[in-house]
């Protein structure tokens, strides 16, 4: 009181009246000396104070006065509420209502305890008249009038029966909202007339006139929200008073009959008010509720009459289900209010099945605060329930979270389908939101089944509210339903895991917050259900509704990331079909879902997949790889391939050895990438260039690119691995592939693939070799010169480890090819094959030579048309480099091969096609001009006789060119010819006559040959007497090491080979001599490993390289077995053993084995260590 003195405030007053209240006899005499104070605080301006100030100040009153000055002070308070200050009115007001109040629970209390009262008719006209003057002022113009005589009316109305006639109902209660909102509109209609009758004469004021006006202000849309619901909780405290109240089912039903839009929270205290006025005097209202509590009243009240029962079965067979969704969601809140004050009442509890139903109904609804009180509905029953309930009501909503089943609904023209907005407008502007409106725009587009594909959209929106609506519910239920919750974890959990990941933020954080409640330790319960999870995402990923898979895409992804997956390994691959094919979705949003599902997959995979993870490691890679390889390289979605791609890629980096199992199919697959993933922009522009030249340039670059590409360095990678485990299952593929194979990339690819294989793992790979020759050769009918050459190439290795019959049958097919096709492809086929075993496999050509030369040299003279000069000068060269490489010159080789190419030349004679006649003629005229009178029978007489038979018959384009080979024949044969025809005396003088004379110069040729031979006599005739060697060893050495770089490269292979034969029978570098004449051998050594030196590099004659090592390789192995290797200069050291590595690393793989032992050999500090002392000592 004190502290009010000093400072009003709200919950000073509230501590006070507290105190007063809770034993008023003895504490309000002792505030009536200060109740002047406390009149002066009704007129506060601050309502809560206010209030608490009345209602104090009438506690004192009534309590501290006699009768006489209880009626002086409603008197008093009556004339007050005339008066000016507005605010002393309103305390005045609301004072009358509480003392009154206070009035009536003594009249009240003593009619219970069947005591006399001391109530006479004085005190009831006077209270008669209170009342009559508030309820008048329910149809006050000012809104703080109306709302403080609603409180007022109410607080007299829950202590006791309002001391008024009943009123008489001229207007039948049934008339109740049963059709929907006309129904509505019926009773507004019906309200001033109800009124007028009521209120004629006297406007006499009865309780159902209060009634009808308590109605009215609810209806209306004039008044605030708060006059509204003190209107409601005032009709709610009149019944409670009244235990005879004789409109109780009235009220509830005008209460009903008074909803008119989504009005949530008007509708918490409209469902008080129903709820108090079906309970009546049972209701919590009732108590005096400073010093009794809800169940000491519930306990002494009596056998009261009550409409709990028919309140509770009409919201359930009624307004649960009503078509008007406004008011579907206020019985919800109904409902709810009813479970909350008599949720143990007996009728409910005869009901809580059905009120179960209604709940779950509700759950279903589009409306969040509906589903969130259907929810807190659910929560109540579970509260009162029995433990067999429990278990139906967890079945149930298992059931609807698990398939958004849901009850069925009755449908009329004014069911509202969709939410205002979600279909937009008509086209007249009217709206597409219930029945009535989608059949009127379905029949207006003449689309009848319209109106299925609403009902449908409409449909899959109810299921996942329902859905969501379940989850509401369940996050209510769950804390306190654990045992009956169990045995459906198996189930709940994978669904609820995926729902958390919806696209709906609602749908999502109803679905978080029952998993919240449910999961205590979520890695502990993820990883328990991994299995199951992962079952129900992959069954959901291809769902056919767009929301499932977007949250199935979100959800694998958090359920990827940061986890151990050894338990699910074998689940991968499924996972990978499935979420590429996702990645390809319709709907953007769910693409981009997949996009990131597949990336955290992609790491996941290349994780699980590295070599440390030994035996799982394995696993993975042969699971894994078969799936990208099958599923993304041969998508035909750029985002697909490149996901793929990254991952096989760097799984290949990371798998190491554990790729070995896998290679057959992953090197396949990346060959056939190639050409696959090439810019398309390169094919555009491949068809789009006019010249051969043009398209062979680009060819030529897009397969250097491709040797660069990351698909052919995982390919080059996996060579290491390939041995003769994997070649049986490798083989056939690659087979298949080069055949088959499609692009320039992937069939250049197939060929350096085999190369590679050649030099890794030669005689593994031998066995193949035929299979393969075959499989390249059918590539050389490739239309594109790029690929027949990279074919050629791959041929030009694999004839090394092939079988001589092979070889053979290849070159014969070579040379049918080359015979007997017209057209130009087939003979660079040829060439290029011819020239490529030249250039890679020189010693398997020298073994065939018989068959290449005649052919080689055949093609030489091939004749070309004006616009084929620069091809034709370009495969010249190749077979003019293939006779260079095998024939020791023009002359010579001519001669060693002169059978063969007579028999080619005269068989060409006799084809059909005329070109191949002329080159014949061409190469016979070459024949006749080099050898000249070396040209002798039989082989002269053939030509002749082949030359002949072709100049019969008809003329044809070429034909003359027999007629110069014809010439150049018989001119450059004279000698033979006129032999033939001479006879007698006459022919000594002709051969006499026909030696060239002294004066005579030979020609180049014959004099290159005259060396040749000299050479080799010179080596051959070199002696082994020690004079002879002592005098010219030196400079016979000199004089062979000084001619190799002035030599052609046929005399630099003699030269070798004499240097060779003069080391081996020099004495002076046999062991037991060497260490005494080291300072002569040191000198010669040193000559001839300089002069062997540069041939070394050779790339263009193989037999240079191959006579020079052979060299060194004596030298070298004379000097380490005396320990003189010291004796050459450290200079000398320094450049064999450079040009020995890079011939041991990139050279023939012939020379390789020997060139790594002589590295070795050189590089070995042991012999130079062993050899020093020998060096002092001499």
């Amino acid at each position: 009181q004190e502290l009010l003195a000093v400072s009003t405030n709200g919950e000073t007053m509230y501590c006070l009246l507290e105190i007063v209240a809770v034993v008023p006899d003895f504490l309000a005499p002792k505030l009536v000396q200060h109740l002047d104070w406390l009149k002066s605080i009704l007129s506060s301006s601050k309502e809560e104070i206010r209030q608490y100030a009345t209602e104090l100040y009438a506690i004192v009153i009534f309590y501290s006065k006699s009768g006489l000055d209880f009626n002086s002070e409603i008197e008093e308070l009556l004339r007050t509420l005339n008066g000016k200050n507005s605010e002393l009115a309103l305390g005045s007001l609301l004072t009358l209502g509480y003392l009154v109040g206070l009035k009536m629970k003594s009249v009240r209390s003593q009619v219970n305890q069947s005591v006399e009262s001391t109530h006479d008719s004085t005190d009831s006209r006077l209270l008669t008249r209170t009342v009559k003057t508030i309820a008048a002022l329910l149809g006050d113009s000012n809104a703080a009038i109306k709302a403080t005589a609603c409180q007022s009316l109410g607080e007299i109305g829950r202590n006791g029966q309002l001391m008024l006639p009943p009123g008489v109902e001229l207007v039948t209660g049934n008339n109740v909202l049963e059709n929907g909102v006309e129904s509505v509109q019926n009773e507004r209609q019906e309200e001033p007339k109800r009124a007028k009758v009521e209120n004629k004469g006297d406007e006499e004021i009865t309780k159902l006139s209060i009634v009808r006006m308590l109605i009215a202000l609810i209806r209306t849309s004039n008044e605030t929200n708060k006059i509204k619901e003190r209107a409601a909780a005032c009709l709610g405290n009149i019944c409670v008073g009244d235990v005879e109240f004789p409109h109780r089912k009235t009220a509830i039903e005008e209460l009903i009959n008074a909803i008119q839009s989504k009005q949530v929270e008007l509708q918490f205290t409209i469902g008080q008010a129903l709820v108090d006025i079906a309970m009546g005097s049972t209701s919590p209202q009732a108590r005096y509720i400073w010093t009794t509590s809800k169940e000491d009243h519930q306990k002494n009240v009596k056998d009261l009459k009550e409409e709990v029962g028919w309140f509770l079965n009409e919201l359930l067979s009624k307004y649960i289900s009503h078509c008007n969704p406004h008011l579907r969601q206020a019985a919800c809140i109904w409902l709810l209010t009813l479970m909350r004050q008599a949720g143990h009442h007996e009728a409910l509890q005869k009901s809580l099945p059905d009120i179960q139903r209604g709940f779950m109904r509700m759950l279903s609804e589009n409306d969040e605060v509906t589903q969130d009180m259907a929810s807190k509905g659910l929560g109540q029953v579970m509260e009162v329930c029995t433990p067999e309930q429990k278990d139906s009501l967890v079945s149930e909503l298992v059931e609807t979270l698990m398939t958004g089943k849901r009850a069925k609904t009755e449908v009329n023209a004014d069911t509202t389908v969709f939410q205002g907005g979600a279909l937009g407008k008509a086209p007249d502007g009217g709206g597409l939101s219930t029945y009535k409106e989608l059949c009127a725009i379905a029949t207006d587009l003449n689309q009848p089944d319209l109106i299925y594909k609403f009902m449908h959209l409409a449909n899959h929106n109810a299921t996942w509210n329902a859905r969501k609506g379940a989850a509401v519910g369940f996050s209510t239920i769950a804390a306190q339903a654990g045992e009956q919750l169990a045995p459906y974890l198996t189930q709940i959990v994978p669904r609820l895991y995926r729902y958390q990941f919806d696209p709906n933020p609602k749908i999502q954080q109803a679905m978080s917050g029952i998993w919240n409640v449910l999961v205590q330790d979520n890695k502990k319960t993820v990883d328990t259900y991994l299995k199951q999870i992962l079952d129900d995402l992959l069954k959901n990923l291809i769902s056919n509704q767009w929301r499932v898979r977007e949250s199935s895409c979100l959800a694998v992804s958090n359920l990827l990331r940061g986890r151990v997956l050894d338990d699910i390994i074998d689940d991968i691959p499924q996972l990978w079909d499935t979420c590429l094919r996702v990645r390809d979705d319709i709907k953007e949003s769910v693409r981009l879902a997949a996009d990131q599902t597949c990336k955290v997959l992609s790491k996941v995979s290349i994780k699980v997949c590295d070599v440390s993870n030994g035996m799982v490691g394995k696993k993975a890679i042969s699971l894994i790889l078969p799936c990208l390889l099958q599923c993304s390289l041969n998508s035909t979605v750029k985002e697909v391939r490149a996901i793929g791609l990254s991952t096989i890629l760097e799984i290949s980096r990371n798998a190491g050895s554990l790729l070995k199992p896998n290679i057959p199919v992953l090197v396949t697959a990346l060959l056939e990438a190639t050409s696959g993933l090439e810019p398309e922009v390169i094919n555009y522009l491949s068809l789009q260039l006019g010249t051969q030249a043009s398209q062979d340039k680009l060819d030529s670059a897009r397969i250097a690119a491709s040797k660069m590409s990351p698909m052919m360095e995982t390919v080059n990678r996996c060579v290491q691995y390939v041995d003769s485990t994997i070649l049986p299952e490798l083989i056939p593929r690659l087979v298949e592939l080069i055949k088959g194979g499609i692009g320039v990339s992937t069939k250049a690819g197939c060929s350096s693939f085999v190369v590679s294989l050649v030099y890794q793992c030669p005689q593994d790979l031998s066995p193949y070799a035929g299979r393969l020759l075959a499989a390249f050769l059918h590539g050389l009918n490739d239309r594109n010169a790029a690929v027949r050459k990279t074919n050629a190439t791959a041929i030009g290795y694999l004839v090394k480890i092939s079988k001589d019959s092979s070889v053979e049958k290849l070159i014969q097919r070579l040379k049918s090819w080359y015979l007997e096709s017209e057209g130009p492809n087939a003979r660079h086929a040829c060439s290029v094959t011819v020239h490529a075993i030249a250039k890679n496999s020189p010693d398997c050509l020298l073994r065939h030579a018989n068959l290449v030369m005649p052919l080689a040299f055949f093609a030489m003279h091939e004749q070309r048309k004006k616009d084929e000069e620069l091809k034709k000068t370009e495969e010249t060269s190749e077979w003019e480099d293939v006779w260079n490489e095998i024939s020791p010159g023009t002359e010579a080789g001519i001669r060693l091969y002169l059978p063969e190419i007579v028999s080619l030349l005269s068989s060409c004679l006799q084809l059909q096609t005329w070109s191949v006649k002329a080159q014949a003629a061409q190469a016979m005229t070459t024949v006749a001009q080099k050898l000249q009178s070396q040209l002798g029978q039989p082989h002269l007489g053939d030509l002749l006789s082949s030359l002949l038979d072709g100049l019969s018959g008809r003329t044809w384009d070429g034909k003359e060119v027999l007629l110069k080979a014809l010439s150049a024949a018989c001119t450059s044969c004279k000698a033979e010819m006129i032999k033939g025809e001479c006879a007698g005396t006459k022919q000594p003088s002709l051969e006499q006559m026909s030696k060239p004379e002294e004066n005579e110069e030979t020609s180049l040729n014959q004099k290159q040959d005259l060396i040749a031979c000299a050479l080799t006599l010179l080596g051959e005739a070199w002696p082994m007497t020690q004079t002879t060697q002592e005098n010219f060893a030196e400079m016979f050495a000199n004089l062979l090491c000084d001619s190799i770089p002035l030599s052609s490269w046929k005399l630099q292979v003699i030269i070798l080979k004499d240097l060779h034969k003069l080391l081996t029978r020099l004495i002076i570098f046999k062991q037991d001599q060497l260490v005494n004449n080291k300072g002569k051998a040191g000198l010669l050594t040193r000559k001839l490993l300089s002069a062997s030196l540069a041939n070394l590099s050779n790339m263009k004659y193989v037999v240079l390289r191959t006579e020079s090592l052979a060299l060194i390789d004596l030298i070298l192995h004379r000097l380490s077995g005396c320990g003189q290797l010291s004796i050459l200069p450290e200079q000398l050291r320094t450049d064999l053993t450079k040009e020995l590595s890079e011939l041991a690393d990139s050279g023939p793989w012939e020379l390789r084995d020997q060139a790594k032992e002589l590295t070795a050999l050189l590089s070995c500090p042991t012999i130079y260590e062993n050899s020093q002392p020998q060096a002092m000592e001499h």
